[in-house]
């Protein structure tokens, strides 16, 4: 009796259950059902509006532009990294994915309000038919350049390889005709490799530009190298100035210096099903008992941190040099028929200790209004493996901090200027065969004189602050003391002035030798350049050769 009266209670209970998983069923189906309901309608509406412009607006619409320009306003009501890109655009894409594009080997900018070629690689189009750094672009395939933006200009020059180019550019106020056929220009994820210290101390070096779909191999190869010839004791990555790229390549970058299977990095998306787990695919090339150390600077961004925060998290490397950019998006590309991609910021990435290191939250902000979610994330302490503190307080901060020098005005003023390029040029034209550059006391006498033979000057923010005196005094009935001490101030000014140019002596110097070098010798010849002046690197060489402040750093007993 008792056993069928349990049996009876059963029933109602599977009933009830069964009710109320259909009921959630039920909501999730409709809520799915509302958003597709929601997004027809929009979508009818959006293309009537469209349809309605495009042929009866009172002036002539350019239907594609019209088209962009509405994809680009609905984008941009999102986070930066969510970008469309057309026939006329997906070359872009190409060069983040792959490092390839179609073009001649050059590099422009604009400078003093010119078109100008600043760099030209070696063994490609423009190199063999004799283009020069400093040629002012004039023309390309007849068409004037004359204020036009840069962006576009490179869609210009950049094409299908085997295409023809015409390009008139002007050298010594000669106008000169060129023929350039387009190839497929393949930069180099590792811009240097190569032992640095002394050559008994063995730390490699390895600065890597981008990750691209080859950046995984070529650190692989470069990482072989150096063990073949038996004398690794240590290895410095440089990821200053390395804004990132694909996901895969950090992950495979990681799986050269991390046990295999070892925890990397969490994605998540909108939803809790989206999310994923990484972890390292391989035994490591570099094992535990060889030190690591990793430079970032503000400009190490997106698969940069990934590398930099695993590192940090596992106490497997010392990281070194100034906070990072703070990117803690992903994004994946969608193909949306053969003529355009999507780049979509899919999910947030977390370090394996937990850390969103998004230094800016676009979510949060939701200037737009269009974020339903309000996730946040308070937790600003995380702890690393061998539980030494780490913050998300937005990008990576290094364990040893060398904080450069800030720019100073006047070098700020002479770039903006293009001192540096001009006094490169006129210099290399006065001193031709010059193998390599080093800027001595006298030519650094010799760039002052230049920039004040071009009658450089410059606004300092003490200079803008006394004109606001200045206005103020000629509004007021001030007393004549109150002018005398406008003058003492403006004369105090401007002998201040006069010494920034010895006060920034060093950092001028560094910019003059990097811009006269860039001319004449090869990428990897500029940045062993810089190897004595470069006291990131400097410090990344001592902490590696410091064994005990290694462990000390990294929390290793």
């Amino acid at each position: 009796m008792k056993k069928k009266l349990k049996t009876r209670g059963i029933i109602p209970l599977l009933f009830v259950v069964f009710m109320f998983a259909s009921f959630l069923l039920g909501t999730t189906y409709k809520k799915e059902t509302d958003i597709f309901d929601r997004i027809n309608r929009n979508m009818d509406i959006f293309g009537k509006v469209y349809k309605e412009i495009a042929l009866n607006y009172v002036d002539a619409i350019d239907v594609d532009k019209f088209f962009r320009l509405g994809i680009e306003g609905m984008l941009g009501s999102l986070d930066p990294y969510t970008v469309y890109y057309d026939d006329k655009t997906r070359d872009v894409l190409d060069l983040i994915t792959t490092g390839k594009y179609g073009g001649v080997g050059i590099t422009i900018e604009m400078r003093d309000s010119l078109i100008r070629i600043t760099d030209i690689m070696n063994g490609y189009e423009a190199q063999r038919k004799g283009l020069r750094i400093g040629d002012r672009v004039l023309q390309i395939d007849n068409q004037d350049i004359t204020g036009f933006q840069l962006d576009k200009i490179r869609q210009i020059v950049r094409g299908e390889p085997g295409s023809k180019m015409q390009m008139k550019i002007e050298r010594e106020n000669e106008a000169i005709d060129f023929e350039l056929t387009r190839q497929e220009i393949t930069l180099k994820n590792i811009s240097y490799s190569g032992y640095v210290g002394s050559e008994n101390d063995g730390i490699a070096y390895i600065k890597l530009d981008r990750f691209t779909s080859n950046s995984e191999s070529e650190v692989e190869n470069t990482l072989k190298t150096f063990k073949a010839q038996n004398n690794l004791k240590g290895v410095i990555l440089d990821l200053r100035n390395n804004g990132g790229g694909l996901l895969d390549a950090a992950i495979g970058i990681l799986s050269k210096f991390l046990d295999k299977n070892s925890f990397l990095l969490t994605t998540r998306g909108n939803n809790k099903e989206s999310e994923k787990k990484f972890f390292s695919k391989e035994n490591p090339i570099v094992t535990k008992d060889i030190p690591v150390v990793v430079l970032i600077n503000l400009n190490t961004a997106s698969a940069s941190e990934i590398v930099a925060g695993a590192m940090q998290d596992l106490d497997r490397g010392v990281i070194v040099g100034s906070k990072s950019f703070g990117k803690g998006l992903v994004q994946q590309i969608k193909d949306l028929n053969n003529d355009s991609r999507l780049k979509i910021t899919t999910s947030r990435y977390f370090t394996p200790s937990g850390r969103w290191i998004q230094e800016k939250n676009y979510f949060k902000e939701n200037k737009s209004g269009v974020f339903l979610n309000t996730e946040s994330f308070q937790q600003t302490e995380f702890k690393t493996l061998n539980g030494r503190l780490v913050y998300a307080n937005g990008g990576i901060t290094p364990d040893v901090e060398i904080k450069l020098e800030p720019e100073s005005e006047i070098h700020s003023a002479l770039l903006m200027k293009d001192m540096f390029f001009k006094f490169a040029n006129y210099y290399l034209e006065n001193h031709p065969g010059i193998k390599i550059f080093k800027c001595t006391d006298n030519i650094f006498e010799e760039f002052k004189n230049f920039a004040s033979s071009k009658n450089f000057f410059y606004q300092s923010e003490a200079d803008k602050k006394l004109g606001d005196l200045k206005l103020i005094g000629s509004k007021k009935s001030f007393s004549s003391n109150y002018y005398d001490y406008i003058n003492r101030l403006e004369k105090e000014i401007s002998y201040e002035k006069s010494l920034e140019f010895e006060n920034a002596k060093e950092e001028l110097e560094r910019n003059i030798e990097a811009e006269i070098n860039k001319m004449i010798i090869t990428e990897s010849e500029q940045i062993t350049a810089t190897f004595d002046s470069d006291k990131q690197l400097q410090e990344a060489i001592s902490v590696i050769k410091d064994k005990n402040q290694y462990n000390k750093i990294l929390g290793i007993l």
